[in-house]
C-alpha cells in the first residue's frame, strides 16, 4: 500500500502562500508554519528569489548539508504526482495539481482528444510542431502568482533557461510575468546581480533544470549528480554573501526529489503488449506511476491481473475516488477536466520500480526517476538566505 503521500499542510503550496501572504496577496491556502528561528524572518523583505533548482530532494541535500553547512533550512513536502509539470506549477500559481490540473508529464486532453507531453506540447516522443501550435490556441493560460502581485501593484517575474523561455509548459504557467532567460550559470548569476540591484518589490523565480537532466541520465546515486549539486549550491552560497542586502531573501528549494533505479527494475512497456488490448489510448502519467484509461469500466479487474501476474509486488493501484478520499492531489476546487486526464486507474510504483512506455521506440534508458511516493522523491530543501 501507499507508504508515503503528501503533507499538505507543510508543502511547496504552503510555501509559497506564505510569501504571497508577507505582500498581501490573496492566496488560496494556509501558510508554511514558520517556527522557532524561521518566525520574522520575511519581516523585512521586499524582494523575495525563489530559485528552483529542479530535482533535488531534501535526503541528497541534508547528507550534502553536513559539508555545505547551511543554517536555516525546511524539510517541505511536494506534491503528487512528485514531477515537474505538477510541482512547478503549484510554485507558480499557489495552487495543488487538483486545482491547476497539471497532473502529469503525460496527459489525456479532452480537448485535443490525445496523449499529449505537457512540458514540450507535443505527442509523446514527436516533435511539438503544428501539435503545439494547436495546444496553445485550446489550452488555458493558467492563473498564477503573477496575477496576485500585479493586483497590488508588486513585481512578478521569471528568469528561466533561453530554450524553456515561453515554450509548452512555461506558455501555460508564466501568463504576466517578466521573462528574462540565461543561458549559463554565469549568465544567470549576472542577470540577477543586476536585477536585484533595481527598485522593486515582489517576488523573482530563477529555474535552474540541469541538475535534474543529469539525474535522469547518471541518477541521483552518481557521483556526476552529487558534483553537480554540490557546485550549484557553494555557487549560490557564495552568490548570497557577495550580493544581497537586508531587504532581499533568497530561498533555494526544488520541486521534487529522485530515485535511483536499477537497470533491472525498469521495466519497458510496448504498445503491443497486451494490456494494451484493456485501453482507450496509451497510458498517461510517468515512469514511476502512471495513468490508465480503459475501453471499458470492468477492464479494471483484468489490468491489475496483467500487472500483478508480470510484474509481482512492484506497484500499487488507486481508483481516482480513492486517491482524491487520501488527498494525494491536495485539497481545493476540483479542477472541471481532472476525471478525464488522470483516467480510470491509477498505478503508482513502488520502492524503486518504474515502468518506460515506449511511446515512440525512442525513450531513453533512465538511472534516475521520480513521480512516485517515496521520501526520496516527495521531500524538497527550502534554504532561506540574507544579509
Amino acid at each position: 500500500m501507499i507508504e508515503h503521500k503528501p503533507d499538505y499542510q507543510k508543502s511547496i503550496v504552503n510555501l509559497v502562500s506564505t510569501f504571497l501572504k508577507h505582500f498581501d496577496c490573496q492566496t488560496y491556502h494556509e501558510e508554511y508554519p514558520l517556527e522557532g528561528s524561521f518566525e520574522g524572518i520575511l519581516k523585512h523583505a521586499k524582494k523575495i528569489v525563489i530559485f528552483l533548482v529542479d530535482g533535488m530532494g531534501y535526503e541528497k541535500f541534508a547528507k550534502m548539508n553536513e559539508e555545505l553547512n547551511f543554517q536555516d533550512v525546511l524539510k517541505v513536502s511536494s506534491v503528487f504526482p512528485t514531477t515537474t509539470t505538477a510541482a512547478v506549477t503549484s510554485w507558480f500559481t499557489a495552487k495543488t495539481p487538483k486545482e491547476h490540473g497539471m497532473l502529469g508529464y503525460i496527459l489525456y486532453l479532452r480537448e485535443i482528444g490525445s496523449i499529449t507531453n505537457m512540458i514540450e506540447f507535443s505527442y509523446p516522443g514527436v516533435e511539438g510542431g503544428m501539435f503545439s501550435n494547436m495546444m496553445k490556441k485550446r489550452i488555458h493560460r493558467l492563473e498564477n502568482v503573477f496575477d496576485a502581485l500585479r493586483e497590488k501593484e508588486l513585481y512578478g517575474g521569471v528568469l528561466t533557461h533561453a530554450s524553456i523561455a515561453n515554450s509548452g509548459l512555461s506558455y501555460l504557467i508564466h501568463r504576466n510575468g517578466h521573462i528574462m532567460s540565461y543561458y549559463y550559470m554565469g549568465d544567470l548569476l549576472a542577470t540577477l546581480k543586476k536585477r536585484l540591484s533595481e527598485d522593486w518589490t515582489g517576488i523573482l523565480y530563477v529555474y535552474w533544470g540541469h541538475l535534474d537532466g543529469l539525474g535522469h541520465k547518471k541518477g541521483p546515486d552518481s557521483d556526476a549528480y552529487t558534483i553537480e549539486m554540490k557546485r550549484i549550491l557553494t555557487e549560490l552560497k557564495r552568490f548570497s554573501e557577495e550580493s544581497l542586502n537586508d531587504e532581499t531573501l533568497l530561498v533555494i528549494t526544488s520541486d521534487h526529489g529522485m530515485i535511483q533505479i536499477p537497470p533491472t527494475r525498469n521495466n519497458f512497456l510496448k504498445p503491443s503488449d497486451n494490456f494494451n488490448r484493456l485501453l482507450s489510448s496509451p497510458p498517461g502519467g510517468e515512469m514511476r506511476m502512471m495513468y490508465f484509461y480503459l475501453a471499458r469500466r470492468n477492464n479494471v479487474d483484468l489490468l491489475k491481473d496483467y500487472f500483478n501476474s508480470n510484474y509481482p509486488n512492484t506497484v500499487d493501484f488507486l481508483t481516482p475516488r480513492e486517491a482524491l478520499d487520501l488527498e494525494l492531489f491536495g485539497t481545493g476546487r476540483t479542477h472541471p477536466e481532472l476525471y478525464n486526464r488522470i483516467g480510470d486507474v491509477i498505478m503508482v510504483a513502488r520502492e524503486d520500480n518504474a515502468f518506460t512506455y515506449l511511446y515512440s521506440g525512442g525513450e531513453e534508458k533512465l538511472s534516475g526517476m521520480h513521480g512516485g511516493l517515496t521520501s526520496e522523491e516527495l521531500y524538497v530543501p527550502a534554504i532561506f538566505l540574507h544579509a
